[in-house]
């Protein structure tokens, strides 16, 4: 029988469900001010023996209290700690935009610190940091940030509109879009995982292009696909996406055994 989770791991993976002997565990990093919620549908659809840990940054739904972090240094001194004891069996990383960005120094970290390696890393949204184009938005005044918000299409507009409402979220989005801007830390090693990268064809803030720039982030197999839809294709093609996740996990685990 799986023991309860300590408080720590309940407050990172609210929606966990834990398996007695999970084959792997799939870690899911949300994109700029989303939560774990994005990815709670995937729980009974996802293969055979794969556990859905979807992560809960602070800044968001019951940790709105808790402040948003700014920085990955400063994200990844709480993050790993509570990672680090649900990477006791296979696992692999899905970061979706902002997520991307996370996930990609998830396990840059767990490469450098000799840490367990992932079975491989899905990249979704986002070019590598090597290749970010994007316009830094965070660090925009209120007004010009939310216009470019309105732009990414990924805050309802009744939101935008309902000023207590955008008071209490606008420091946990700018913290968010701080995170995904992020530039690469000082000579980065190229990872040895399998990654796979989805991108949108009609993307208009990360083009097919530049997310042909993640072949040069791994040197084992990349994998890139490209899906009909925009930045938020994981919303208006969710079907596709979550087919593309079991696939890519069933042919890690299979290369595993």
């Amino acid at each position: 029988m799986a023991s309860a989770s300590p408080p720590v791991l309940d407050r990172w993976f609210p929606s966990r469900k834990p398996l007695p002997e999970p084959r792997l565990r799939l870690f899911c990093l949300p994109f700029a001010g989303g939560s774990a919620a994005i990815y709670t549908p995937w729980s009974m659809a996802l293969p055979t023996g794969v556990e859905l840990c979807a992560v809960q940054l602070p800044g968001r739904e019951r940790r709105l209290m808790e402040p948003a972090l700014k920085s990955l240094p400063e994200l990844l001194d709480v993050l790993m700690p509570a990672l680090t004891p649900l990477m006791d069996r296979p696992f692999a990383l899905f970061g979706y935009s902002m997520g991307a960005r996370i996930g990609l120094e998830v396990a840059r970290t767990l490469k450098r610190q000799g840490g367990p390696k992932p079975l491989g890393f899905i990249a979704a949204a986002a070019p590598p940091p090597s290749h970010n184009e994007r316009e830094p938005i965070h660090t925009l005044d209120d007004k010009g940030f939310i216009e470019k918000l309105r732009e990414y299409d990924g805050t309802p507009e009744e939101v935008l509109q309902h000023k207590e409402l955008l008071e209490l979220i606008l420091p946990t989005l700018r913290a968010d879009f701080g995170l995904a801007w992020s530039e690469n830390g000082k000579d980065p090693a190229p990872l040895d995982i399998p990654l796979s990268v989805y991108a949108g064809k009609g993307d208009k803030h990360v083009g097919l292009d530049l997310m042909e720039h993640w072949r040069a982030e791994s040197t084992a197999d990349v994998r890139i696909r490209h899906f009909d839809g925009g930045h938020f294709f994981i919303r208006s093609h969710g079907p596709q996406v979550l087919a593309a996740v079991r696939e890519d996990l069933t042919r890690w685990m299979t290369a595993a055994t």
